[in-house]
């Protein structure tokens, strides 16, 4: 997608956390391969210390998803409950947002 000069691209941000283990998991893989066939003792307890790390930093990441599930579930249900207790200001935000929304595509296509 190609964004104009004078607009901001807006990107997914990415908790560090996550970032860490998931080049963790990539090192891991990297490693596990690169001892490819080799065997021995100290292969054979490389491969199962990685094992331990892959298998470690995996339960972390569905742990840490399962986490993030559980907040955005909270906000949608702290905002439906919004909703149902004041229903003409939602009403009244979602029309402003949709002006904001407009004017800002009406703005963008005629820049072009």
């Amino acid at each position: 997608m190609h964004v104009p000069a004078n607009q901001p691209e807006f990107k997914a941000t990415v908790d560090p956390a996550i970032e860490e283990l998931n080049r963790i998991v990539e090192q891991a893989e990297t490693l596990l391969r690169s001892l490819g066939t080799q065997t021995g003792d100290a292969a054979d307890a490389v491969r199962e210390r990685v094992n331990e790390t892959l298998q470690n930093a995996r339960s972390r990441l569905a742990a840490t998803s399962a986490e993030a599930e559980k907040a955005a579930a909270s906000l949608a249900d702290q905002a439906d409950d919004y909703v149902h207790r004041n229903p003409w200001q939602a009403v009244a935000l979602a029309a402003l947002l949709g002006g904001v929304v407009t004017f800002l595509l009406a703005k963008t296509l005629r820049s072009k």
